[in-house]
């Protein structure tokens, strides 16, 4: 039996494997001729974003770097600080390899500890952990309708991945001091926050606008700290693969290298700053269609033969877009008496079960009660429900603003202002026809022209109708069903062909 058939193209990236894996980089590190030696490490921090990778054989090579943090003060009691940086390269085998169209990144630091060797050296161990979520291009043919057959679509509305990748951007920045009456002495620590404030996606192109709040602590003249707050822009047109207007992206921005500098005004005073860096963008665009896929079909009185394959679909995406007021207590070993600066930072975002789990690192500089410049370093994670059912789910959250209080000595209460985006969906393993071709007539094709069947509830009245090789429409009419899924156990009568 000659059949007529018409097929389709799936052309959509699919996820092809997720990778988890945990590495530990080692890094000694030596003070500058111009610095003088350490004689107390006040602050000693390591932060490792990716920013690149290749797809390699059997292997994603993933390209990162570690921005070292150092202050600390001097024998003669100073505060000075340097910033080191390190770039680092991690293989991870995939058993994608090269089929990877792209990967998905999230570089998290486990933690970090390190050991003064000498006044001039210090050694720097830290842990890193990076999760990869693979795709591939899914290239590929499958039925679409048989005019001969009888076929059952099934027409979810799935989530769909359309890019995933890591860029860059430089910024170079000059900005004077907010006290006009001093003059720079040491530069003693610098924080950096990137808050994404806007997107705009349009043709293989997103606009991304980004603020970064700068902080940087000083010793003036007298030996006292001073603090110098600036904020600047940085914009980056990003080329992203088949992008529409419809599409929505996630996108995570952080300095990935930064330089500072005391540098002398028009009158030759130590008053402006000179901040130099990158920053990285990791980003993701997603998209949701209306697919169809043929999962059952058979052609009556004759023997059929199906080629099969499968999908794993995110299905019946719902897309999550608010504003959130959050509060959060960190507990701190020490009485703190005066907080320098302080600064947080969204590390991780996770959704399971509906849940949005938000991973949020404190950090700030402050005086205990001994008069004793120290640091504190610390995380907390914050859980957004999102929906009542137990769905799958990918996100991204985004800080904008925060303040504190000093709740008793050793305890700080922190209010913050975030903006999240999320996609709660249904993990669905899906088995669809790519083909289908005919055989023998079966030998039973002599059918009554009227048959009882005992029907059970819930029974579907398209598998009552691949049972007797008949049409399921005449089925429904023959017994004025309104409905495919039969509500109660009842008689049907089965009409023959």
């Amino acid at each position: 039996m000659e059949l007529c058939k018409e097929y389709k193209s799936l052309n959509s990236a699919i996820e092809k494997e997720a990778l988890c894996e945990s590495f530990e980089l080692d890094f000694q590190e030596n003070l500058p001729q111009y610095l003088d030696d350490i004689e107390r490490v006040v602050k000693c921090s390591v932060k490792s974003v990716a920013t690149d990778y290749e797809c390699t054989g059997g292997a994603i090579k993933l390209y990162g770097k570690s921005i070292i943090s150092l202050t600390y003060v001097n024998s003669s009691g100073c505060l000075l600080s340097n910033i080191f940086e390190e770039e680092f390269s991690r293989a991870i085998s995939s058993n994608a390899g090269i089929d990877v169209k792209f990967a998905k990144i999230n570089l998290v630091t486990k933690y970090s500890s390190f050991r003064l060797i000498n006044q001039r050296r210090i050694d720097i161990h830290t842990a890193v952990r990076a999760n990869i979520t693979a795709f591939s291009a899914n290239s590929c043919q499958c039925l679409s309708d048989c005019k001969n057959a009888f076929v059952k679509q099934y027409n979810p509305n799935r989530l769909v991945e359309k890019d995933s990748g890591i860029c860059n951007e430089e910024f170079d920045e000059t900005f004077t001091i907010s006290n006009n009456n001093s003059q720079i002495r040491n530069i003693v620590n610098t924080f950096a926050n990137c808050i994404v404030e806007d997107k705009k996606i349009i043709k293989d192109k997103m606009l991304v606008k980004l603020r970064i709040d700068a902080s940087v602590l000083y010793e003036n003249e007298e030996g006292a700290v001073e603090k110098c707050i600036h904020s600047f822009s940085v914009s980056k047109i990003i080329d992203v693969n088949d992008s529409g207007d419809d599409d929505n992206a996630f996108v995570k921005a952080t300095v990935s290298s930064i330089y500072v500098k005391a540098k002398a005004d028009v009158s030759n005073r130590l008053c402006d700053i000179e901040m130099v860096g990158r920053v990285t963008f990791n980003y993701s665009l997603f998209t949701t269609i209306k697919d169809e896929f043929v999962v059952d079909t058979y052609i009556p009185n004759y023997d059929t033969d199906v080629i099969t394959d499968s999908v794993n679909l995110k299905s019946n995406p719902i897309y999550f877009y608010d504003d959130k007021t959050a509060e959060l207590n960190f507990d701190v070993e020490k009485d703190i008496i005066e907080i320098l600066d302080l600064k947080l930072d969204i590390i991780d975002c996770n959704i399971e079960n509906s849940k949005m789990s938000i991973s949020i690192k404190l950090s700030f500089l402050y005086y205990d009660d001994s008069s004793q410049l120290c640091y504190f370093e610390g995380s907390s994670d914050y859980v957004l429900v999102l929906n009542d059912n137990e769905m799958s789910g990918i996100g991204s959250a985004n800080l904008f603003s925060f303040d504190y209080v000093i709740k008793n000595a050793n305890t700080i209460s922190l209010r913050l202002n975030f903006e999240y985006s999320a996609y709660l969906f249904k993990q669905e393993n899906l088995n669809y026809i790519t083909d289908i071709s005919s055989a023998t007539e079966k030998e039973n094709a002599d059918l009554p022209q009227l048959t009882l069947y005992f029907a059970n509830k819930n029974e579907d009245v398209w598998e009552i109708a691949k049972k007797f090789s008949t049409d399921m429409s005449l089925i429904m009419d023959e017994n004025d069903l309104t409905s495919q899924i039969i509500d109660c156990q009842r008689v049907l009568l089965v009409p023959g062909m």
